[in-house]
């Protein structure tokens, strides 16, 4: 079995309104609201180490101009992307790289395998190749017995297992690193038995 952890980052439709400059809510596609622009991932040997990375940026189809809030928050620009690949040829060279046999694919949250689904159909894709999907936030809030209704995002649960702060956050393949240390530092508290703890 081969455990694929990965990660996106998205762009979506914005306007500004020309009196008051405010940032509105732009008309964004209803079969594809938030558009695929960076696939980050990485390859977990069985003992939960990565031993493979993949990265790509994706040319939009959609949404041409990066949303400023994503903008300032990936610092990925609209120029970068149009050096992309188009979404069916970065898909295809992911799979390719995912290789063959049983996967299973996890990511932090479920928004990322949604948002999969819905880019895939956009496209008219096949989906089929990853039904077996882990919500790895869902099982950290687990481990950390976190009460219903709290969430944690991944930059605490980076800090909560003293996983080492190398890279920024916000960025596909740096935050597709970061969900697989703290995987791996979870099942490992777990098969020695370490107690949970809140944060």
């Amino acid at each position: 079995m081969t455990q694929i952890i990965y990660d996106f980052e998205f762009n979506t439709a914005f306007r500004i309104d020309r009196q008051t400059r405010r940032l509105l809510k732009g008309d964004a596609h209803p079969e594809c609201p938030q558009e695929i622009i960076e696939i980050g991932a990485v390859k977990l040997n069985d003992e939960l180490v990565i031993e493979d990375t993949f990265q790509m940026m994706i040319k939009p189809t959609l949404y041409h101009k990066m949303h400023p809030k994503i903008r300032q928050k990936t610092k990925i620009t609209a120029e970068e992307l149009q050096y992309g690949v188009p979404f069916p040829e970065a898909i295809e060279a992911f799979r390719e790289w995912m290789g063959t046999g049983e996967i299973v694919m996890g990511s932090w949250g479920i928004d990322d395998h949604q948002e999969l689904v819905r880019n895939c159909r956009f496209h008219r894709l096949n989906t089929d190749w990853f039904q077996q999907h882990v919500d790895i936030q869902k099982l950290c809030m687990r481990h950390l017995e976190m009460p219903k209704g709290h969430q944690v995002g991944l930059k605490k649960a980076v800090e909560h297992f003293h996983i080492e702060l190398e890279n920024s956050f916000h960025k596909a393949l740096h935050d597709a690193i970061y969900t697989a240390h703290v995987y791996r530092a979870m099942k490992t508290a777990q098969a020695i038995g370490r107690p949970s703890c809140q944060t």
